[in-house]
């Protein structure tokens, strides 16, 4: 059997941790007082996935516009920051002919967030768990864009293009937006 052992300074305070009785709840090795576990960090507040003005668009813009559209386009500046809306996983990141410069963020609801046409390679890599308000990259026009902007998607679980279904996304950004800078385009 391994015993723990830390050094600490000799002293009443050696001697007070070895007489009296360790605090309810905590964590006691070889009869010493031992810490406690971090805390599980609470989720990080969800964030608008652009950081900066942005406008967005018209009814082809919009999920299921004039070309079954399945996603909402946030139109504003070439690089500007694009953000995680939710915090979660790097499912994907990597280029598409279409999508140009994308990325895949797994949310711990199950659902997926797709950020589209970024202007340079995602900052993040598969495997990363990042926070709400992350920065994924900036918005861009790779791929099929014809100007700048965030083609952003939600999919049910499980996932984008993994058996899950595209849902309209304005909802939630519409209770993002509450939290951040309105429209000012």
């Amino acid at each position: 059997m391994h015993r723990i052992v830390r050094h600490r300074p000799a002293g009443l305070a050696l001697l007070a941790a070895l007489t009296l009785p360790a605090p309810a709840g905590a964590y006691v090795i070889d009869g010493m007082p031992a810490p406690s576990p971090a805390p599980i960090a609470a989720a990080s507040p969800p964030s608008f996935p652009v950081r900066g003005d942005y406008d967005l668009g018209t009814y082809e813009n919009r999920f299921g516009g004039g070309r079954a559209h399945e996603g909402q386009d946030i139109l504003t500046d070439c690089g500007t920051p694009v953000l995680a809306a939710r915090e979660g996983k790097v499912a994907v990141a990597r280029w598409h002919d279409a999508a140009g410069n994308f990325a895949v963020v797994e949310t711990r609801s199950g659902r997926a967030h797709v950020y589209m046409h970024l202007l340079a390679p995602a900052r993040v890599a598969v495997g990363d768990r990042i926070e709400a308000g992350a920065r994924i990259g900036g918005v861009g026009q790779t791929g099929r864009a014809s100007t700048c902007h965030l083609h952003f998607e939600q999919w049910t679980a499980p996932g984008w293009y993994e058996g899950g279904r595209p849902v309209d996304p304005a909802p939630l950004l519409r209770e993002l937006a509450t939290d951040s800078r309105p429209p000012s385009r």
